[in-house]
């Protein structure tokens, strides 16, 4: 059975199900990559094709025609995935290839830095930051939704203690004391959906066993997510996987 491979709207092969094993293999052909047989109509992931076949190591590519490397692809004119070099459209490594966004890379340290000079108030735009990018890899997250509700939580709060305080010689308000509260319940749930989308889908889309500390998740969460997405968006860039620390 022949299969084909669609990136960006252009179609490459046919490929036997050998070629596609050891194009994954190599890294020229991602399992988040989509593929279809002869005989289907609809475009699946290479990883359901595949699924616990073993996966060959990789191997010195093989130019021949209608191959990945240097081949045709399956619509005239649309050029071949990396035209024979082993790179990708942005000339990073063909390990690195594929469709799933990078995510942000900014220095965990930083993130702390500007937090402490903006009074907390950037650590609350970066948690919004971070479950935004979980929704672009995992449209269903919820988040981005937790994420919101924390930081309109915590204003809504801290504007009603401040005019309960200003209009009653410094008492608060037992709504702004809700909203308050109402604004960290919110703030720990996104921590943990985050924790839970990420490690869903950095351990099934792209398989790179994440594993994160629910302990560290709850006293540091904005900063340890940060360092696994910079330690992530290295490793596309670069192909070199940091260890999770």
């Amino acid at each position: 059975m022949k299969y084909y491979i669609q990136r960006e709207l252009n179609e490459y092969g046919p490929y036997t199900l050998a070629d596609l094993q050891r194009y994954v293999g190599q890294g020229s052909i991602l399992l988040t990559d989509m593929t279809r047989s002869e005989g289907m109509t609809e475009w699946v992931p290479v990883s359901q094709v595949i699924g616990n076949i073993p996966v060959p190591s990789a191997a010195p590519p093989i130019q021949t025609p209608g191959m990945v490397y240097g081949g045709t692809p399956a619509n005239p004119g649309a050029g071949t995935v990396y035209g024979g070099t082993g790179m990708n459209y942005g000339g990073q490594p063909t390990a690195q290839a594929g469709y799933a966004p990078v995510p942000p890379d900014f220095h965990w340290a930083l993130v702390l830095l500007i937090g402490f000079f903006t009074c907390g108030l950037f650590i609350w735009a970066w948690l919004i930051v971070e479950a935004a990018f979980v929704k672009k890899i995992k449209p269903g997250s919820n988040a981005l939704i937790f994420a919101i509700l924390t930081v309109c939580s915590g204003f809504l709060g801290v504007f009603i203690n401040g005019i309960s305080g200003a209009m009653n010689h410094g008492q608060s308000n037992p709504l702004g004391g809700l909203l308050s509260f109402a604004g960290l319940i919110f703030y720990i749930v996104s921590a943990f959906q985050i924790k839970s989308d990420l490690e869903e889908y950095y351990n099934s889309v792209e398989p790179i066993r994440l594993q994160l500390s629910g302990v560290m998740t709850f006293f540091f969460n904005v900063y340890y997510f940060q360092h696994h997405f910079s330690r992530i968006a290295q490793w596309k860039k670069t192909g070199v996987l940091a260890p999770q620390g």
